[in-house]
């Protein structure tokens, strides 16, 4: 139930939507001659737009997020295992083309590929079911195997989790495959962005990760000033937005003990 509920409401909340949801009843009232409520309305989210275009306050909260693991890329010794968690192809495409297809966050798989050779007895496992409503058939672990066996990656070597829909089911499942014990040292590959929230759902089931942050999607230093690249400052708000709303709303439902 609530993974429809998430889905609903990133619907909902997504800022791109939310923009023409809320122009939508601006218009509303306006045509049922409230016109003063419609014009506050519209001028109020036409500020905010205008906001989150001109200036860079979506790279300030992915870096709020990232900065954390700007060091934690490295590798120690006597790996347990290496959890992938997926997200960084698109099964729709490796379906229809039958090609390797990735997205913004491919580093996933591209850094993984190193580490899954160099580490030849860890167990891994590569989590990423389909977070699609009503296509259980698009999920991202078939797309990584084929993307594995295209590199020369022996995929016999990894379990391949493909009934996860979101971040805290792939901790979640993953753990009942691999049943880790307390001492064992488990690698987590994911976007810095992301991994905030993958750490803090491990650190609720006992189960604690070595980070490896791979997809950064801002430098180590961020000026906060005036910029003009409108479409690439919505894009970094939207993408702010996705996380740091996974990071509240798993505090809320009770499936992280903290919000950061």
């Amino acid at each position: 139930m609530s993974f429809y509920l998430s889905k609903i409401l990133w619907l909902l909340l997504n800022p791109y939507n939310f923009f023409i949801f809320v122009n939508l009843i601006a218009i509303f009232l306006y045509i049922f001659r409230l016109k003063k409520i419609s014009i506050l309305i519209f001028l109020i989210n036409f500020i905010f737009l205008l906001t989150i275009s001109i200036l860079p306050i979506g790279n300030f909260l992915i870096h709020k997020l990232e900065k954390e693991y700007h060091l934690a890329s490295k590798v120690y010794n006597n790996l347990d295992g290496i959890l992938v968690l997926g997200g960084a192809t698109s099964p729709n495409l490796f379906k229809e083309f039958n090609q390797v297809s990735v997205n913004g966050s491919a580093e996933r798989l591209i850094e993984s590929v190193k580490i899954i050779r160099e580490f030849n007895n860890s167990k891994i496992i590569f989590s990423g079911g389909s977070g699609v409503l009503g296509r259980p058939d698009l999920g991202h672990a078939d797309a990584a195997k084929f993307f594995y066996e295209r590199v020369g990656i022996d995929t016999k070597r990894i379990i391949f989790e493909n009934s996860s829909r979101n971040t805290y089911e792939n901790i979640l499942f993953t753990k009942k495959i691999v049943n880790p014990t307390k001492n064992e040292k488990w690698l987590l590959i994911t976007s810095a962005s992301h991994m905030k929230r993958a750490i803090l759902i491990g650190e609720k089931h006992n189960w604690n990760f070595i980070p490896y942050a791979v997809d950064f999607k801002t430098t180590k230093k961020i000026k906060f000033k005036l910029s003009f690249n409108f479409l690439s400052n919505l894009n970094s708000f939207q993408q702010a937005s996705h996380e740091w709303l996974g990071l509240i709303s798993y505090y809320f439902m009770g499936r992280t003990e903290r919000i950061f």
